[in-house]
């Protein structure tokens, strides 16, 4: 049940002429109420008291709220008896109420008509505040805008959106069908990830999932967040990038190195050959056909991300979400007894969030603490993921990148390809998944991170070449 009298709330007095409101479905809502009180229940999650623009029902529909509460019984002589609506005239209102309907057989109706009305209430005047602090305040309106209109729109979300279990189960044992036909025709669950390894492992992105892809600065986070990014596009899959570390332009400089197989210093420099710029001709043609969209926006704040992630999706842009990376997002609060933990809690929760929302995958990268750099084993642990443990809670998948090489190890032992060297090999270390298996995927790379792929492939897929891009 929804009692949130004391919130913030909009319905204040304002000078604004022509407010939605509708005097007739809150006595509807009410007279039916009084008729058939069994219905209070249900009704109380769809409107709470704020939806009503009279003072007076408003006040009568708390009375019965704080009745049902107690368990007692609601009818025209009880509510007449409360000490809050003792009166002749209150009285002969409450009797005005009951007379303006003839049962409640349509109140479920009239209480979203009336919730709806209350909504567009509440957006004209966040309208005109958000007018006055567009003039007073432009530094902090954006924020505020965002979070008002996030606190507008969650009131929206419909009671009946609860679903029974039977439509559940159902839903569930369809998608069950579809994956277990996928399987069966060799192909990835969900949005592949573009090693082979890791989709069998993980069954690849699915809509609803935060993944945490973290690690040591060097270790290739970003190269792997375009590798993602750019399998997931060619599948089909609209992929929104948000990169507060580098450019777009040097995003798509290192995408059209990887897709066309030229010389990353050369690239830098400047130095391309006829064939090499056919190659980069070829490779942004393909490139360009993507459905991939960049923001490098710096200091950009995860409301506003948010913001642009549904405004995307509603035009089916958005289908995956990646973001470069957490501890570089501005999560400033205004709140000055918030501390860096907490704000990057927020951001992750926030990031959470929007998977959940528009469900669709979101990978969000993270640094890892240097407390690696102090131990004798530089694997990753869950312990690493810096200044916050609420990203590994928010997190469905936790994956991180460890290249031994950077270390200063020769070889790597697996269980599975034995002893091998650490030349142009990296580990992906699935630290958290909390669909499936955890585990290690190894996969080759080239010097400049620009191109990568399953261990198993040949090493000439991912022939080395001098000099970092």
């Amino acid at each position: 049940m929804k009692r949130n009298e004391h919130s913030k709330t909009y319905n204040r007095p304002a000078p604004v002429e022509g407010l939605p409101e509708s005097p007739e479905l809150e006595k509807a809502v009410l007279g039916a109420l009084i008729l058939e009180p069994e219905q209070l229940s249900d009704v109380s999650e769809i409107v709470e008291i704020s939806a009503f623009h009279n003072a007076n029902n408003g006040k009568i529909y708390g009375v019965m709220l704080s009745m049902l509460e107690r368990g007692e019984k609601i009818d025209l002589c009880t509510l007449a008896d409360r000490p809050e609506l003792k009166g002749r005239e209150m009285l002969r209102y409450l009797t005005t109420l009951t007379n303006a309907v003839g049962s409640g057989i349509n109140v479920l109706d009239h209480a979203r008509k009336l919730r709806d009305t209350e909504i567009r209430r509440r957006m004209c005047l966040f309208g005109h505040e958000l007018a006055a602090r567009a003039v007073s305040d432009p530094d902090g309106v954006m924020d505020w805008a965002v979070a008002g209109i996030t606190a507008i729109a969650d009131r929206a979300i419909r009671a009946d959106d609860i679903a029974p279990l039977s439509e559940v189960v159902r839903a569930t044992l369809n998608d069950l069908e579809r994956r277990q036909q996928a399987r069966q025709a060799g192909e990835c669950i969900g949005i592949p990830t573009g090693l082979q390894r890791l989709d069998a492992l993980t069954g690849g992105w699915r809509g609803g999932q935060l993944v945490v892809l973290a690690g040591r600065p060097g270790t290739g986070k970003s190269a792997t967040m375009l590798h993602f990014a750019r399998t997931a596009a060619v599948a089909g899959v609209p992929v929104c990038v948000y990169s507060a570390e580098m450019p777009n332009t040097q995003l798509a400089g290192r995408m059209l190195v990887g897709g066309s197989g030229v010389n990353s210093g050369s690239f830098r420099t400047g130095d391309i050959d006829a064939d090499g710029w056919r190659e980069l001709e070829r490779a942004a043609a393909e490139l360009s056909a993507l459905p991939v969209y960049l923001n490098d926006r710096a200091n950009i704040t995860m409301g506003t991300i948010r913001s642009q992630c549904k405004a995307m999706h509603r035009r089916g842009r958005c289908g995956m979400v990646i973001i470069d990376y957490l501890q570089l997002l501005d999560t400033t609060s205004r709140n000055v007894q918030s501390t860096r933990e907490r704000e990057i809690a927020a951001a992750s929760r926030s990031a959470k969030l929007l998977a959940k929302e528009l469900d669709v995958p979101v990978a969000l990268l993270s640094q890892l603490s240097r407390k690696i750099e102090e131990r004798a084993d530089k694997a990753p642990m869950l312990s690493d993921l810096r200044e916050s443990g609420a990203i590994e809670q928010d997190a469905d998948m936790v994956l991180f990148l460890d290249r031994p090489a950077m270390y200063g190890a020769q070889t790597i032992n697996t269980n599975r390809y034995g002893l091998i060297s650490s030349d142009g090999v990296g580990i992906m270390h699935v630290a958290k998944n909390r669909e499936g298996a955890t585990g290690r995927i190894y996969f080759r790379h080239n010097k400049s991170l620009t191109r990568i792929t399953d261990y198993d492939s040949p090493a000439t897929d991912v022939i080395g070449e001098p000099g970092p891009f």
